[in-house]
């Protein structure tokens, strides 16, 4: 597994989480922006200005995820595109979407299952997105 460290293009994994802070634009901020403070019990307030760890904090931990993903796909020696689709799909239904309903469920979040509906499919398709430009650039 050290060995596959040492091969991942660590250029090709700061451009998958950059695109995949895009897409995390894209979905939280213009296709889903209006249903989390319903989903999170928070409707009633007024919105509130995000500071700068609500833009670092999401693009540090993908830029994690994504070169755990990377790491696998050189241990895995995956180098087609349908493969590491596979992968993607494989992190994103066993580890991404399973941790954000764990998280969810504890009595912060009064609706577990639907912010969980909410975020998967921004992490099944990031995890897509994620792992098809890490086999593009690789």
């Amino acid at each position: 597994m050290i060995e596959a460290i040492s091969q991942v293009n660590w250029l090709a994994v700061l451009v998958a989480s950059i695109a995949n802070f895009l897409l995390g634009g894209i979905w939280f901020v213009a296709l889903v922006g209006k249903y989390y403070p319903i989903v999170l019990g928070i409707a009633d307030r007024p919105p509130q200005k995000p500071g700068p760890l609500f833009l670092i904090g999401p693009f540090v931990c993908s830029f994690f995820t994504i070169a755990a993903s990377a790491i696998l796909l050189r241990a895995l020696s995956i180098s087609s595109y349908s493969a590491a689709l596979e992968l993607g799909l494989v992190i994103s239904i066993g580890y991404l979407v399973p941790m954000t309903l764990n998280i969810a469920i504890n009595p912060l979040f009064p609706r577990p299952f639907a912010y969980t509906l909410l975020n998967a499919p921004f992490f099944i398709l990031g995890s897509l997105l994620s792992c098809a430009i890490l086999v593009a650039l690789s």
